[in-house]
């Protein structure tokens, strides 16, 4: 019995990983370059945040398989398993950045 497969566009995966990247590299720089007039309202909060999108970046940089790509080079093959994965880091990323949004960092409004 063969896998299912399931294809996502290139240029979207590629934007994802561009959006993920920015956001972690914000959140990064909020301990990186300190404002002496901003703290950081809830470390736990801002580690989990941190952690959660590295580890979507991670997924989609190094698990995905790039170079799997349908006939034309617009879409990526993807397993069953390579979906669910992204839909359960997208939800934990979402989940993780509201949490941020609780205590006053929003990645959309910075």
């Amino acid at each position: 019995m063969s896998k299912k497969t399931y294809a996502m566009n290139l240029n979207n995966l590629m934007n994802g990983i561009k959006v993920v990247g920015e956001d972690l590299e914000f959140l990064c720089s909020l301990v990186e370059n300190p404002d002496s007039e901003y703290k950081i309202p809830d470390a736990v909060e801002y580690s989990n945040a941190v952690v959660t999108l590295m580890n979507q970046l991670t997924f989609m940089v190094e698990e995905i398989d790039h170079q799997n790509l349908t006939d034309d080079g617009e879409f990526v093959i993807l397993t069953k398993e390579e979906v669910t994965t992204l839909s359960v880091l997208s939800d934990a990323a979402e989940e993780a950045l509201e949490g941020l949004r609780k205590c006053g960092i929003s990645i959309k409004s910075n």
